[in-house]
């Protein structure tokens, strides 16, 4: 609980915030996004299932670790030229990508939306 709250104030390095959370859980967003949209285990509805959990579930983390790496930028020492190059560059990969995953996650609570207004109109 202790690492999570350093996390969301910032006080974890850039780095550690970048490449040990951010990108593996962009590359798990990636994938799963990517595996749910053309269709990988369609065929079989637990793998399908698990794909578009593990999509939902990345889509509503990003976003808050996207702020987590904001602030991490934010407090990054800037002693070089290109220790800012590297904060501004944290902050808009942060920016583009917290946004994404929050339209990824509204596009699945609408057809999840879809889904239960459509079961309840029928029954």
């Amino acid at each position: 609980m202790k690492f999570l709250a350093r996390l969301a104030t910032g006080q974890i390095a850039l780095w550690c915030a970048f490449w040990l959370i951010g990108i593996p859980l962009a590359i798990i967003w990636d994938v799963s996004g990517i595996c749910t949209a053309v269709g990988c285990g369609v065929q079989e509805p637990i793998t399908a299932g698990f794909l578009l959990v593990l999509f939902t579930l990345s889509s509503a983390i990003i976003p808050l670790v996207s702020v987590a790496i904001w602030r991490s930028a934010s407090k990054y020492p800037r002693q070089a030229w290109w220790h800012t190059v590297l904060a501004i560059g944290a902050k808009l990969c942060a920016a583009v990508t917290g946004l994404l995953a929050a339209i990824g996650l509204l596009v699945v609570l609408y057809i999840a939306f879809i889904f239960i207004y459509a079961a309840i109109d029928r029954g």
